[in-house]
C-alpha cells in the first residue's frame, strides 16, 4: 500500500493506483472528460491536471501513478487557470453552441465541466471548420462538429466491445472520427451495440430515438434487466410521461458494467405491432371485444369441462409469472407445463450435475482467460455481450477452440485457434481429448483448416497452467454431452460456464418446465405468449386444441386460431425477477403503466384460481434452488 497526501488529506491506496483514483477515494472531485471507469487511462483532455509538489509542470491525474509520500494539490490558482484554458480551447475548436445541441443541460459533460469552473463565456472566439454530419446509421448519428477528441468512443469500441470499428483521421485539432477506413457508419463494420453513444461525453454521437425528447435530468430512470438472452445484463430504462425514450446499460451492473448489445439496447424500442388492449372472444366465427369478467367466466367454464389441458408460457416472462402460471395450470389439470420456443429440459442436466458436486463459474470468468473452449455456442449471435468479452480477450492474445454444429464468426478475432463446424458434439469432444493428449495433430489440422503448429500450441495450452475457460451452449446441453464437457473442464483445470439459451430458461429448468416440442392435443390449450414473437412451435401447440386461449401483447397470426384472446403486459409494464445463466437474480422495475384492461400473467392466474377455487402461488424462490449464485466464482 502507498500513502500520499491530497489537499492536506492523507490517503492509502494500492500499488499501481493513479492520483485520480486516490482523489476519488477521498471524495475529492477532479474534473475529467476523456477518463471513464471502464476504460484504460488515456490522458487526452488534460482537464484533470493537478499540482504535485516537486514537479516542474502540472500533471494529468488520470495517468499519474501515485507514489509514496507524494503531495498533491487539486485546487490551486495555477490548476484552476489551466483547467479554464483547456476548456476554452475545447470550446473554440468545434461548434459547441449548446442551445442547438440535443445533449445540452444534463447530458453534456463538457458543458457541466464549464459550469463547475464558473465559466459563463468563451475567452477564445471559436474558429472552427465545419464537418459533414454522418446520418447513415439507423440507430445513431455522428456529428464531428461536437467532438472533443477524447477518444472514449474509440476506446470503448476496442477495449470493451472488441470490434475496433472506430478511429481518427488527420492530426491535432483537424482530427475527426471515422469508421473503418472512412466508410459511412451505416456501411461500416459497426455492430450497432450503441456503447459508443452511451459513453460519449458530448453530442458528437447522438441516439436517433431519444434525441430532443427531453434532457437526461428530465427523464425517469428505472433499473431493469435485459430479456433478450440469458446473460442477465442490467440496464437503465429512461422514460417520460409513461413512454419509453431510451435504454442504456447500467454502469453499476455487476456483470455487464454498462455494456449492452444491439438486441438489448434497440430491439425492445423497435417492437412494432398493434397492441391487444382488451379481451376478445370468438362469437359466430369472429373475435369480439368483451369485458375481462366475461372472458374470465368463459375461461373458467372451459377449464371445468376440459378433460385434458395443455399449457405453455414464454420464458421472457418474470419468475413470478412462471411460478404463478405453473401452479395454476397444474392444479387446473395440465399434466405438463411447457416453455415456448425453448427447451428447458436440456438444462436440467446442469442441476443434476450440481447435485453431484460439479462446478460452474460466474460469468465474470468471461473477462479474463488465456484459452477459451467454446462448445456448441454462437456467442456473437445468441449471447453478444459475452461475445464482446471473449473478442477483446482474443484481441489481447488469448487462444480459442471453437466447435459448433453451425459456423460462426468468433474465430476471425483469434490468431491462435482451432475451429470445427458441422460436427456432432462427440466429434468436438474427441478433438478436445486429442488436444489434451497431444495426439493426431495432422488429422485435426486438416479437419479444422489449421496447421499442425496451431494444434501443438493449443495442446500446450491445454496442458499448461494458464487460465482456461470452457463455455457450453445449447447444442451440447443434453445430459451425456454436458457431463463430458464438465469432465473436460475438470481434467484441464478450467473454469466452466453453461449459457442457457433464453432469459429465465435456467429457472424454468429448475421449476421442471417441459419443452414446447412435447405439446400434445388437448381439450384446452392455454398459451401465455406475452410479448414474445410466435414461431412454428407456437402454431403447433395452439392447433392441437379444442378450445384455444392466447394471452399476448401484440396482434399476431395466432389470433386467427384462438377462441379467446387476452391482452398481456410487455416487459416494461410490470415488475418482476429474472435469472441469468449463472444463477444471478435481478429485479426489473415497472417503467411504464399499461392500460387498465391489460394484466400480467400472474394477475390473470390469480383471478382464474379464485374463479376455479384453486390454490395460487407466485413463490419462485422455493423452486429455484440454484438462485443467487450458490456456485464457485
Amino acid at each position: 500500500m502507498i500513502k500520499l497526501t491530497i489537499n492536506d488529506q492523507t490517503v492509502e491506496v494500492e500499488q499501481g493506483s493513479t492520483v485520480l483514483q486516490a482523489a476519488k477515494k477521498l471524495g475529492i472531485k477532479v474534473p475529467t472528460l476523456c477518463d471513464h471507469p471502464q476504460l484504460h487511462p488515456y490522458g487526452a483532455c488534460r482537464l484533470c491536471l493537478v499540482e504535485v509538489e516537486g514537479a516542474r509542470t502540472l500533471m494529468p491525474s488520470c495517468t499519474l501513478a501515485a507514489t509514496e509520500n507524494m503531495v498533491v494539490h487539486t485546487n490551486t490558482k495555477r490548476v484552476a487557470e489551466a483547467r479554464k484554458f483547456v476548456l476554452s480551447m475545447l470550446f473554440s475548436e468545434r461548434n459547441h453552441f449548446c442551445m442547438y445541441c440535443q445533449a445540452t443541460d444534463g447530458d453534456c459533460e463538457l458543458q457541466n465541466a464549464a459550469y463547475d469552473e464558473d465559466m459563463n463565456h468563451w475567452p477564445i472566439t471559436p474558429a472552427y471548420l465545419p464537418f459533414a454530419v454522418d446520418a447513415s446509421h439507423p440507430d445513431f448519428i455522428l456529428d464531428n462538429n461536437r467532438c472533443i477528441l477524447c477518444r472514449r468512443c474509440v476506446r470503448a469500441c476496442g477495449e470493451l466491445v472488441g470490434n475496433f470499428t472506430l478511429g481518427f483521421e488527420e492530426r491535432g485539432s483537424a482530427s475527426f472520427l471515422v469508421a473503418d477506413d472512412g466508410l459511412p457508419l451505416g456501411e461500416s463494420s459497426c455492430i450497432s451495440c450503441g456503447n459508443c453513444v452511451q459513453i460519449c461525453p458530448t453530442g458528437a454521437l447522438i441516439d436517433r430515438r431519444s434525441m430532443y425528447q427531453g434532457r437526461l435530468t428530465d427523464l425517469e430512470h428505472k433499473p431493469s434487466v435485459c430479456m433478450e438472452c440469458s446473460l442477465g445484463c442490467e440496464r437503465d430504462v429512461l422514460v417520460r410521461d409513461s413512454r419509453l425514450v431510451r435504454l442504456d446499460g447500467n454502469v453499476d451492473g455487476d456483470f455487464n458494467a454498462g455494456l449492452l448489445c444491439e438486441k438489448g439496447r434497440y430491439t425492445p424500442l423497435n417492437a412494432k405491432g398493434k397492441r391487444i388492449q382488451k379481451p376478445m372472444l370468438r362469437k359466430d366465427g369472429s373475435l369480439e371485444e368483451v369485458s375481462f369478467e366475461e372472458a374470465l367466466k368463459v375461461l373458467s367454464e372451459q377449464f371445468k369441462k376440459a378433460a385434458s389441458v395443455s399449457a405453455s408460457i414464454s420464458a421472457r416472462q418474470s419468475l413470478e409469472n412462471l411460478a404463478a402460471f405453473k401452479s395454476v395450470m397444474k392444479a387446473a389439470g395440465a399434466e405438463k407445463v411447457h416453455v415456448l420456443n425453448d427447451d428447458p429440459t436440456a438444462w436440467q442436466a446442469v442441476s443434476y450435475a450440481k447435485d453431484n458436486g460439479a462446478f460452474e463459474a460466474s460469468l465474470e470468468s468471461l473477462k479474463e482467460f488465456d484459452l477459451a473452449i467454446v462448445l456448441g455456442a454462437d456467442l456473437l449471435n445468441d449471447h453478444e455481450v459475452a461475445g464482446f468479452m471473449v473478442k477483446r480477450q482474443l484481441a489481447s492474445g488469448s487462444a480459442l477452440v471453437n466447435a459448433s454444429k453451425e459456423a460462426n464468426d468468433l474465430g476471425i478475432y483469434a490468431d491462435q485457434k482451432m475451429e470445427l463446424f458441422g460436427a456432432e458434439p462427440s466429434v468436438a469432444l474427441e478433438l478436445c481429448k486429442d488436444l489434451k493428449q497431444a495426439s493426431n495433430a495432422a488429422k485435426w489440422a486438416e479437419k479444422c483448416n489449421a496447421t499442425e503448429a496451431d494444434f501443438e500450441a493449443l495442446s500446450a495450452l491445454f496442458n499448461g497452467s494458464g487460465k482456461k475457460l470452457v463455455i457450453v451452449g445449447k447444442q451440447f446441453a443434453q445430459a451425456e454431452q454436458f457431463a463430458s464437457c464438465v469432465a473436460l473442464a475438470q481434467q484441464i483445470d478450467a473454469k466452466f460456464i453453461a449459457l442457457k439459451g433464453a432469459v429465465n430458461t435456467y429457472a424454468a429448468a429448475q421449476m421442471e418446465y417441459a419443452s414446447s416440442c412435447e405439446c400434445t392435443k388437448a381439450d384446452l390449450v392455454y398459451m401465455a405468449l406475452g410479448d414474445e414473437k410466435p414461431c412454428c412451435a407456437s402454431d403447433q401447440c395452439l392447433s392441437n386444441a379444442g378450445f384455444k386461449v392466447l394471452q399476448a401483447a401484440y396482434d399476431n397470426e395466432l389470433c386467427s386460431q384462438a377462441d379467446l384472446v387476452l391482452p398481456a403486459t410487455i416487459w416494461a409494464e410490470e415488475e418482476g425477477h429474472f435469472m441469468a445463466s449463472d444463477g444471478r437474480v435481478r429485479m426489473a422495475q415497472k417503467a411504464i403503466e399499461p392500460e387498465a384492461s391489460v394484466l400480467s400473467t400472474a394477475a390473470v392466474m390469480q383471478a382464474l384460481a379464485e374463479k376455479l377455487g384453486l390454490e395460487y402461488s407466485a413463490d419462485w424462490q422455493s423452486q429455484c434452488k440454484y438462485a443467487a449464485l450458490e456456485i464457485a466464482a
